[in-house]
């Protein structure tokens, strides 16, 4: 019921999909690739669900912690985008955190805006690559009663076709994410501040497995 659910949600905005196909958002960068699922790459969405593997961790320059697990839940629907010239590859409607262990307390943690996958290395139309990209427009809010803080940007991310694993590896403080909108939180992080971010979501369709090529 719940795949038939998916499914209808998508039927209803697969005539979205043309535009999306070899159109980026503005502001976004990446190659333009064939995305196959369950074999095909017919323009077509497919629903994509994740959980973590290992632990998630967080770094400012101040403070690091982890939260246990995260995932991206079936509802609001997360898609692949199948099909040729494809720009955007994923759209992440959704992502929760939990476990977020803070001083003092637990962080809610969570994505409030969608982000998208973009290629950025290359691929090949093997079923073995560790594809290249990063994940644009994250929006991640984090609070509990004494901190409340946002970072955005944009991650650097591999996605294994063989094991259909998606590392996001934001390290080295880059600044491609950053903090604001601060509030309390006991000099812990600081607007401006760049932040780390390092995961690794197993994704998974109902419609197979995921190729980039």
């Amino acid at each position: 019921m719940r795949n038939t659910t998916a499914r209808r949600l998508l039927a209803g905005t697969a005539a979205a999909l043309c535009l999306a196909v070899g159109v980026g958002p503005a502001g976004a960068t990446g190659n333009s690739v064939t995305v196959a699922v369950g074999g095909t790459s017919a323009q077509a969405l497919h629903p994509v669900t994740a959980t973590t593997t290992g632990t998630v961790l967080w770094a400012a320059p101040t403070l690091a912690w982890g939260c246990t697990r995260a995932k991206i839940p079936s509802s609001p629907v997360s898609e692949v985008h199948g099909g040729t010239g494809v720009i955007g590859v994923l759209t992440i409607r959704a992502l929760s955190f939990q476990g977020c262990t803070w001083p003092g307390g637990t962080m809610m943690t969570a994505l409030t805006t969608p982000a998208t996958l973009h290629v950025t290395g290359p691929a090949t139309s093997g079923s073995s690559d560790v594809v290249q990209g990063h994940l644009d427009d994250l929006t991640i809010r984090s609070s509990y009663a004494i901190c409340d803080f946002t970072v955005t940007g944009s991650a650097r991310v591999t996605f294994n076709e063989s094991t259909q694993r998606l590392a996001i590896e934001e390290t080295g403080f880059t600044g491609n994410l950053t903090v604001s909108k601060v509030r309390g939180c006991l000099g812990q992080v600081q607007n401006g501040q760049a932040m780390n971010l390092t995961m690794n979501l197993q994704l998974t369709s109902p419609d197979g497995a995921i190729n980039i090529s």
